[in-house]
């Protein structure tokens, strides 16, 4: 007999193998954790928010997609399918955190999800079921000794070559991960997205797995895994934060403080301070109706001459009644370094529709913008807002919006004696200045005594940074922890430990400075591996934390 003839026979007896036990066992397992994922993913959207149905499908969640990833990475005589369903892995968990974050920046987007990105979820899904069952039911070659080598193309070399830079990347990136406090762009927006990569970085591995020689797989291996470990330990980290708020918010309002929330009210808030489902499929909005581009001052002389500025306003539904917000004011002002950024899409536009849709007058106010180098230099500002502002100057812009509200709250019908200031960065500088400046009644002259500040929600503020790039202010202003008093308002403050632009230990002392002035007002939520601008993904496991804490604490502030 021919060795060609010989050989051709031995591969089609070899195939005629029926599947190992482990393998259909672990396969049968995924195919019926993939079927129950799309069920509860159909309930999740259905708005089914019980907070145990919200813990249990999100461990099932997770271990579906690393099952599904970990069946793909075996070899097969299906490589071809392990593969497409290895490469969609990989371009799911890129495509999802851009798609849920584009929604959720959107300000008329009312749901703030993104319907592709559940489709692409339940393709996900669909797609790891059929390679599951297909795994199940058929013989695989090569686990029982054989393996047919195919001629490498440019096409295979091209993609080899593209999944080894990615996992390179990835051990570039979590080294800055675990280092910290770069102060750049992974500091800044990649903790919060850090469980998509992951998941994506174990795609990444396995389809190396199933390209290169047994030699080098187990290297190949343990460097994947170790990488997505490295990715994942934000998220981990953070779960073992979560008793440590439990205390701190306890320790203001008291041990029993879920007693005092309407059982009306917790039927709008988060049910679980972290779940997966939403971190996956994004964080929905209720109704609420928004106003943009209202223009509350003209500047005609001075330094204030030929600026411009405006607001944006989120007003709760019709028949608001019932909803925890009460039509307090939530007034939100954006970060930026003082030199850069804007209201809309670019300050968490998500926040101030979640809030505005429970019952909270939210506005979104611009400011006038220091002249000095920008914070990032390449971004877009409006040029009718800059100009050689200090820190007073800016302070006593958002004090025309408060005289402008004062004046027009008709049009808005907010709680003036119910008022919460809150920003991040530089703009939570801007809100303890203006939150404790308003409490403080020094600063009528440009801050409209009308409204009553109970409490103010800084995330990472910038205290006393601004002299460090040039923006001149008074003492009191420029670093407003010198404004607490023992009858100042409660404060929630929301910092980063790894935070390479402003340091943790800014946030501490303002902390600290409550304390020293016999105030127990003060709540920090320190969230680990987190950097600046953590809060940035609004479904992140940080952003997560600090919505359910700050609902809260707004409405126990009441």
């Amino acid at each position: 007999m021919p060795l060609s003839d010989a050989l051709s026979t031995s591969v089609s007896n070899l195939e005629r193998k029926p599947v190992s036990r482990p393998l259909r066992s672990i396969s049968s397992t995924l195919v019926g954790l993939n079927i129950l994922s799309i069920i509860a993913g159909i309930l999740f959207l259905l708005d089914f928010q019980m907070a145990s149905f919200l813990i249990v499908f999100g461990v099932v969640l997770l271990l579906t997609f690393i099952g599904n990833i970990v069946v793909a990475a075996i070899p097969s005589n299906k490589n071809a399918l392990d593969q497409g369903y290895l490469w969609f892995m990989v371009s799911a968990m890129v495509l999802l955190p851009i798609l849920n974050t584009v929604a959720s920046s959107n300000p008329s987007n009312q749901d703030s999800t993104s319907w592709l990105s559940s489709v692409i979820l339940f393709v996900l899904l669909g797609f790891g079921t059929f390679m599951a069952w297909t795994k199940r039911t058929r013989s695989n070659s090569e686990l029982i000794g054989f393996s047919i080598q195919k001629k490498r193309s440019i096409k295979v070399v091209a993609e080899l070559i593209l999944l080894v830079l990615c996992l390179l990347v990835g051990l570039f990136v979590a080294y800055r991960l675990i280092v910290g406090k770069t102060g750049g762009v992974v500091e800044m927006f990649f903790p919060g997205y850090s469980l998509f990569f992951s998941i994506g970085t174990l795609a990444i591995t396995a389809l190396l797995l199933k390209r290169k020689r047994t030699k080098t797989r187990v290297t190949l291996a343990i460097i994947g895994i170790g990488i997505a470990v490295t990715f994942s330990s934000p998220v981990i980290a953070t779960l073992f934060t979560l008793n440590e708020a439990e205390q701190e918010f306890s320790e203001v309002f008291g041990d029993n403080w879920g007693e005092a929330i309407s059982a009306e009210a917790s039927a709008s808030f988060l049910n679980t301070s972290f779940s997966l489902p939403h971190y996956f499929f994004g964080t929905s909005t209720e109704e609420y109706t928004l106003l943009e581009d209202i223009l509350f001052y003209e500047g005609v002389e001075g330094v204030d001459k030929d600026i411009n500025l405006s607001f944006d306003a989120y007003l709760p539904p019709e028949n608001s009644e019932d909803l925890p917000g009460n039509r307090a004011v939530l007034l939100r002002i954006h970060g930026g370094g003082w030199t850069i950024g804007d209201k809309g899409a670019g300050n968490a536009a998500q926040v101030n529709k979640y809030f505005a849709s429970q019952g909270y007058v939210v506005f979104d106010v611009q400011y006038g913008l220091s002249s000095e180098d920008k914070f990032v230099e390449f971004a877009q500002v409006p040029e009718n807002i800059v100009a050689d502002f200090t820190i007073d100057d800016m302070v006593r812009h958002i004090g025309l919006f408060t005289d402008y509200l004062v004046e027009h709250n008709d049009q808005f019908q907010g709680d003036l004696d119910t008022v919460f200031v809150s920003g991040p960065s530089a703009g939570g500088q801007l809100a303890n200045a203006v939150g404790l400046g308003l409490a403080s009644g020094q600063y009528t002259d440009i801050l409209n005594p009308a409204l009553t500040v109970k409490g103010i929600i800084p995330l990472y503020p910038a205290n006393g940074l601004a002299g460090n790039v040039g923006i001149d202010g008074s003492a009191e202003l420029v670093d407003p922890a010198l404004l607490v008093t023992e009858n100042s308002p409660p404060a929630l403050i929301f910092q980063g430990t790894e935070d390479g632009v402003v340091d943790a230990s800014i946030s501490e002392e303002f902390d600290e400075t409550y304390a020293n002035q016999n105030n127990d007002g003060s709540i920090l939520l320190m969230m680990p591996f987190a950097g600046h601008n953590a809060d940035f993904y609004f479904s992140s496991h940080y952003n997560q934390i600090l919505m359910y804490y700050m609902e809260r604490f707004m409405y126990l502030s009441q």
